[in-house]
């Protein structure tokens, strides 16, 4: 007889009913092979080194998007706008708020999870990274365990239903972007629009089927978003302007179009 290339195990005989019932124990990790002392914890039919290297004890995602007020600093977390913070705190604010109400255990396992440290590892801005470290307890085990776990947090750009109103959603500059609107397009335009030197001029973005508006306050950060999509892709660019009122000094008051028609990557 061919010798068994599985692991030894336990087996213990109970008996319900008339009928046998074997429960089994390994003696030895599936994932690293080590021997298993009969007082460690199996898991799975892991050590607990491999099932916490194997397994996440809560899921938490690895990006994630809030809407950052760029004119008072209010954070969107659901449906309301919170609390009102320098951009640098805002980020983990958001954090902590996700991690507190909407983290839960991956595994039936998993119990009385808890957040132990949040630490940035670079300096937060409008895209932040963290290193979360959890703690919690599992079933069978006698002390508590720690995951960590990293986190990406970008604050996009926005303005708060209160300072759209009092600016009455007030743009100079309009950016129409239109043609070829693919993922690598998107994805080009959100690394700019994200950017210190754009994101806190823009009003207001809008998508529709014909493409994507960019409502801005300034035209220096209009002629960033054109210059850099012209390293990507291949564009035609028009402008023009219109008048829309005065200003308090009576001077007539114009406002710019440029239109970006987007035709092929480069």
């Amino acid at each position: 007889m061919q010798p068994s290339l599985l692991p030894p195990i336990h087996r213990t005989a109970c008996f319900s009913w008339g009928e046998s019932i074997v429960a089994t124990r390994l003696d030895r990790c599936i994932r690293c092979g080590r021997r298993i002392a009969a007082s460690e914890p199996v898991i799975d039919g892991m050590c607990l080194e491999c099932f916490l290297e194997e397994r996440k004890l809560v899921e938490i995602p690895g990006r994630l998007d809030f809407e950052y007020c760029r004119s008072c600093g209010a954070i969107r977390y659901g449906y309301r706008w919170v609390e009102q913070l320098p951009l640098e705190e805002a980020s983990r604010r958001y954090l902590e708020l996700y991690l507190s109400e909407r983290v839960k255990p991956a595994h039936a396992l998993v119990e009385d999870v808890k957040i132990v440290n949040i630490e940035p590892l670079q300096y937060p801005s409008w895209r932040s990274v963290y290193r979360v470290v959890v703690e919690a307890r599992l079933k069978g085990v006698e002390e508590p365990v720690r995951q960590e776990y990293v986190v990406e947090v970008r604050a996009v750009p926005s303005l708060c239903p209160a300072c759209k109103n009092d600016r009455g959603g007030d743009y100079n500059v309009l950016v129409q972007v239109r043609g070829r609107i693919d993922a690598k397009l998107v994805e080009v335009l959100g690394r700019i629009l994200d950017s210190g030197r754009v994101a806190p001029w823009v009003v207001d973005i809008i998508e529709d089927k014909r493409g994507i508006d960019i409502l801005l306050r300034d035209r220096g950060a209009a002629s960033r978003i054109v210059s850099e999509l012209s390293k990507y892709f291949v564009v035609d660019v028009k402008r023009s302007a219109e008048t829309v009122g005065m200003t308090s000094t009576g001077i007539e008051r114009r406002r710019l179009t440029i239109s970006v028609r987007v035709k092929r990557p480069r």
